[in-house]
């Protein structure tokens, strides 16, 4: 990228650091923690495109946040251009007390705040994103697919066809149950074609 210091690239790989945007400015080793009582893990539903605006909202405001990043690559033509994009398009994660989430509920860039029921399994659920975002591999975000739940093929062999998930095999294959004149056939489709219903 031209006209920007090297210094301001931030690669995956390289012994360059990826931007990490954990709780307040702490470095990307402490794990994203539950607080005292009275400050409770939100889900903030954002505007289009208003992601990394309201996570600077929180930061202004002494809101512990966290949204994850992932590093996408645009060409246009010769050129390619770097830049991070929200990893969960449209969510941001932060503790907030009662009064910060009224604020926030208050704020342009933000839809609504989401309440957490089980905030440990959430935490859980951030700080194993993170660390597979801290070790640079390439993370792909996938429909959420549990077993019983309605799918439809997008592409490859079998597109256009609907099922059920069945089972989950390795980490990259589904095998479907798809309706066909009352019968059940069972075919193995590739995860990245499936879509929920």
């Amino acid at each position: 990228m031209r006209g920007q210091p090297e210094s301001s690239l931030l690669e995956f790989k390289m012994n360059q650091q990826i931007p990490s945007f954990p709780v307040n400015g702490s470095d990307n080793e402490n794990p994203l923690v539950t607080y005292e009582e009275g400050r409770n893990w939100v889900v903030l539903h954002t505007r289009p495109r208003c992601e990394k605006k309201a996570e600077d909202f929180c930061r202004r405001n002494d809101i512990p946040v966290y949204l994850p990043l992932q590093r996408k690559l645009h060409r246009y033509g010769a050129r390619e251009r770097a830049f991070w994009s929200p990893l969960f398009p449209g969510y941001v994660f932060c503790a907030a007390t009662a009064p910060q989430q009224s604020t926030l509920r208050q704020n342009q860039h933000i839809a609504n705040v989401l309440l957490v029921h089980q905030p440990i399994v959430l935490l859980q659920q951030l700080n194993q994103i993170r660390q597979a975002l801290s070790l640079g591999d390439v993370v792909e975000v996938l429909p959420y697919l549990e077993t019983g739940k309605s799918v439809s093929v997008s592409g490859g062999a079998f597109k256009g066809l609907e099922g059920v998930v069945v089972r989950v095999k390795g980490k990259t294959r589904v095998v479907i149950n798809v309706d066909m004149i009352q019968q059940a056939v069972s075919v193995e489709v590739d995860s990245c074609y499936l879509k929920p219903c």
